[in-house]
Order: structure tokens, then C-alpha cells, then sequence
């Protein structure tokens, strides 16, 4: 902590306030985002940080602009790109696995509502296609999607227009009540 300490003092003096923090801030967490291990993380933040004073001051000398500013700027431009890419922990990564969970969710929710309405009066109507998607609630298209992962999974059959479970669906059912 001390050298870091020395050393962020002297660059503030030979650099300006602007870099240091860039570049004490953005390479790790960029590198933060990409792995947990920190032998890792230090090798990507040093390169992430190389990379940013590079193509910075070749942007700065083509555009005749501050090389502090453009280096920090492209350690800002990398954490971005990071932040919406990284392969877990990135925005695409997170909104794709919340959509899966999504689907997930309402094949439960769908086999659990076929489940309620096994072997009661009005099992035909409640497992229709038609009916299902106002019932449930849900856009038509997010019902068909729902109905082909169920498919798919086997978690339900199609007997014409109507849905019946499986075995798998209502073991799938059961264990969705239950927890």
C-alpha cells in the first residue's frame, strides 16, 4: 500500500490527475470482469493499461490532442467494450441468462398449471393452446415459445390443440409446488 501510496503522489505530480485515475481504476476492473484468479486479473489489467497508453497516444499525436485525456478515454472505451461483452459477468451475458431463466420459469409455471387441471371438469378448455396464453397471461408468441421448450423438454405432449404433462412434466410440477 505504501508504494502504491509513493507512487500514485508522484504520478498525480508527472502525469496529472486525469491518467492516474484511469489508469489505477478501469484495467483492473475490466480485468475484474473477465476472470476471478488473480494471477490472471493482474496479467489482464497490465495489459488492458499497456494497451490503453498505446493506442492512446497514437490517437493523440494523429488528432493533436492531450495524451493523457485520449489514454484515458481508450482505458474508458476497453472497461465499456468489457462491461457489455465479458462472458459472465457482461450486461449480454446477464440479459441472456435472465431470458433463460424466464423461459424456465414460465415451463414450470406451464406444467404446474396443467398439473392443477388434470382429471377436473374443464380440463379441456384449460389445456387448450387458445386458452392457455390468456389464462397465463402471457404474449401469444412468449406462449408458443413456452409450449415448444416444454416440447422440446418433454415436459408436455400435444394432443392436437390440446397440452397433456408427461411423467417428466409432473415430476417437474411437483418438485415447482414443493420448493
Amino acid at each position: 500500500m505504501s508504494l502504491v501510496s509513493l507512487t500514485a503522489v508522484g504520478a498525480f505530480d508527472a502525469v496529472g490527475s486525469i491518467l492516474v485515475v484511469a489508469l489505477m481504476i478501469a484495467p483492473p476492473a475490466a480485468a475484474y470482469l473477465l476472470t476471478d484468479r488473480l494471477t490472471a486479473m493482474l496479467g489482464i489489467s497490465a495489459l488492458f493499461g499497456v494497451l490503453s497508453a498505446l493506442f492512446g497516444y497514437w490517437i493523440a499525436h494523429a488528432l493533436d490532442a492531450s495524451i493523457a485525456g485520449s489514454m484515458a478515454t481508450i482505458s474508458g472505451a476497453l472497461f465499456g467494450l468489457t462491461l457489455m461483452a465479458a462472458p459472465k459477468r457482461g450486461l449480454i451475458a446477464l440479459a441472456r441468462r435472465r431470458a433463460e431463466q424466464k423461459l424456465l420459469f414460465a415451463e414450470r409455471m406451464l406444467a404446474v398449471h396443467l398439473s392443477h387441471h388434470e382429471g377436473v371438469p374443464g380440463e379441456e378448455s384449460e389445456c387448450e393452446l387458445d386458452h392457455l396464453h390468456r389464462h397465463m397471461r402471457w404474449e401469444e408468441p412468449f406462449a408458443q415459445r413456452v409450449v415448444r421448450r416444454a416440447l422440446r423438454h418433454r415436459l408436455v405432449e400435444s394432443e392436437g390443440t390440446r397440452l397433456k404433462l408427461t411423467g417428466a412434466g409432473r415430476t417437474e410440477a411437483e418438485k415447482a409446488v414443493v420448493a
